[in-house]
């Protein structure tokens, strides 16, 4: 879904030409990481750079089977369907009533005035009270808040950037759908970049001032110098991965708030799953429907024959959420075919610092108006899922609006 571990991007203005294998380059912008954000970042300001336009899209869409199956127990939900988005207009049009008040996170963006709205801090089982929010409402907003956690227990705040406004809206607008997957879009953004792209490289130290930035930089062809104009950092700003790039006291208490919700995904094979369905996980003696940490949230097709992804939230241990997510195999193959099979995974990892929240006495206390004062200090720039929600559309346009003007 993204480059190999950690990519660099050194960019220059000048030329687009690829950086040659020299133990000291000059550019422009340094781009750290190579996510959805890193790499629009690093695509945009080349075809800024040389005037191009941004290319075309298309929508597709495709359509699987769902089952919902209580994953602890077995037990197979009768004739449920998935929620038919049509059905939903009249409640969907009171979700965006309730959330529209928020103005400082319509874009998906942290702009909270102070003092914060204490209905933003409370915990979202009290906005689902005090707005009549629906059963089947729930269910659409756990497909996209799943990553919170337990969604009832965390502050409204973090729910709406997982599904506010501009979400909902998205959602009803619809979605461009790349038909062979979105690698294809991350290879020909390397396609694009040639050897600006430095693959599985890591910064090692680092000088920031108010003149440019110099970093000394490991990897595949060695240790190199970047001297660059500008720098724009688009992983996770905790302090561990950040450990090397000079940060000074501010910036250190600020990243320390942070903390993430575990999130593990992986393919499933060997399962006696049915193929081309979809398993979502309902928590049957949960008064909600909605599964407590740490949980299995579904197995997914991906479109090929033996093969289910799978999404494990909550625990902390990777080899842990490996076993939840196997016996979860088990459980739901017992229960559709009559024999759990032998899952075992084609693949398995942990998105590392997703849902990076800080508490509610630090967001009162003006967290993030002190986050965002930190751009542009010492020639360094920051975008990705910590200064915005964590949906592309709205970190491509925080990273257009925000970011871009300062590096060019």
């Amino acid at each position: 879904m993204h480059f190999h571990h950690l990519s660099l991007w050194a960019l220059a203005a000048s030329s687009v030409q690829a950086v040659p294998p020299a133990p000291e380059i000059n550019v422009d912008v340094l781009i750290i990481g190579g996510g959805a954000t890193g790499a629009y970042a690093a695509t945009r300001l080349q075809l800024l750079w040389s005037g191009s336009t941004s290319p075309s899209t298309s929508r597709r869409s495709r359509l699987f089977p769902t089952t919902l199956v209580d994953f602890k127990t077995g037990f197979v939900v009768p004739n449920a369907t998935p929620t038919n988005i049509l059905s939903l207009l009249g409640p969907i049009g009171n979700y965006i009533a309730a959330v529209s008040p928020y103005t400082g996170i319509a874009q998906g963006y942290y702009d909270i005035p102070q003092p914060v709205d204490p209905q933003l801090l409370e915990p979202f089982s009290k906005f689902v009270a005090r707005n009549n929010i629906t059963a089947e409402m729930m269910q659409l907003i756990w497909q996209f808040a799943h990553g919170v956690g337990n969604l009832f227990d965390t502050p409204t705040l973090y729910v709406l950037q997982s599904f506010g406004l501009p979400h909902v809206l998205g959602l009803t607008a619809g979605y461009v759908y790349s038909p062979a997957g979105n690698q294809l879009l991350y290879d020909r953004v390397a396609a694009f970049l040639g050897k600006d792209v430095l693959y599985s490289s890591r910064v090692v130290s680092s000088t920031r001032t108010t003149s440019g930035v110099t970093a000394v930089v490991q990897g595949r062809c060695g240790t190199r110098t970047i001297r660059a104009k500008k720098l724009l950092i688009t992983i996770p700003p905790t302090p561990s991965n950040l450990a090397a790039f000079d940060l000074d006291n501010n910036e250190k208490k600020l990243f320390a708030q942070f903390s993430d919700i575990p999130y593990h995904v992986g393919i499933i094979r060997k399962s006696s799953m049915p193929d081309l369905t979809n398993f979502y996980n309902v928590d049957l003696q949960s008064p909600t429907l909605l599964p407590s940490s740490p949980f299995v949230f579904r197995f997914e097709t991906p479109g090929v024959p033996g093969y289910q992804t799978v999404k494990v939230i909550g625990e902390p241990s990777n080899a842990k959420a490996r076993t939840l997510a196997l016996t979860a195999a088990k459980t739901v193959g017992n229960a559709v075919s009559g024999s759990p099979g032998n899952p075992d995974t084609a693949v398995w990892g942990q998105h590392k610092d997703l849902g990076l929240h800080v508490p509610i006495e630090a967001v009162a206390d003006g967290f993030y108006s002190k986050l965002y004062d930190l751009q542009g200090g010492r020639n360094t720039w920051f975008t990705g899922n910590a200064w915005c929600s964590d949906y592309s559309p709205l970190l491509w346009a925080y990273t257009d609006e925000r970011i871009l003007p300062n590096l060019l």
